[in-house]
């Protein structure tokens, strides 16, 4: 049987008739089949008031929780039908195929990248050559999307979006889009 630890990083594998040492565990250890499927919602309206950083930050951080991948999923809704929120959102999920297994790696804890890398309160959890090399390459894969992102908000005029992609974008009727 393979346990989930919550709030760690372990994962035990249990012999048949084996038992785990869990003195002095501060955790609660669950079945992974057992744990329920989550659903994460994160809403949005205007990319003004709210700015597209602050969504994408929140959904890589979401997307990173310590939570088995096949029982969560993350939804935004942005009922403005911001075309800047989709730039974000889509640039987003390019870094968050490096981000996500950066912070299960390493056991990242705080894992919305800006303050992961910006906060003063936050250093490296790990000084080791490999851990700090990769660290500094997330950090600046995470300024180049920080920089995409902040270029398309002041020109309104996202860079990098395919015609397929705009075209999937700019079909969506706003009174009644898809779930």
């Amino acid at each position: 049987m393979v346990y989930h630890c919550l709030g760690s990083h372990t994962q035990l594998q249990m012999e048949p008739g084996g038992v785990p040492d869990l003195s002095g565990a501060p955790f609660t250890l669950k079945l992974v089949d057992e744990l329920p499927p989550v659903d994460m919602f994160v809403t949005t309206a205007d990319p003004i008031l709210e700015p597209p950083i602050i969504i994408v930050n929140i959904v890589l951080s979401l997307l990173a929780v310590d939570y088995p991948a096949n029982k969560l999923a993350c939804y935004v809704s942005d009922d403005g039908g911001s075309f800047l929120t989709f730039y974000a959102l889509l640039e987003a999920s390019k870094f968050a195929k490096v981000w996500v297994p950066f912070c299960k790696k390493y056991g990242i804890q705080n894992r919305a990248p800006f303050r992961c890398f910006y906060d003063e309160e936050e250093s490296p959890i790990d000084d080791s050559v490999e851990f700090l090399g990769e660290y500094t390459k997330m950090k600046d894969e995470y300024e180049v999307l920080r920089r995409k992102i902040e270029e398309a908000t002041e020109k309104f005029v996202p860079l990098d979006v395919s015609a397929e992609e705009f075209v999937a974008f700019s079909n969506i009727d706003w009174r009644n889009h898809p779930v």
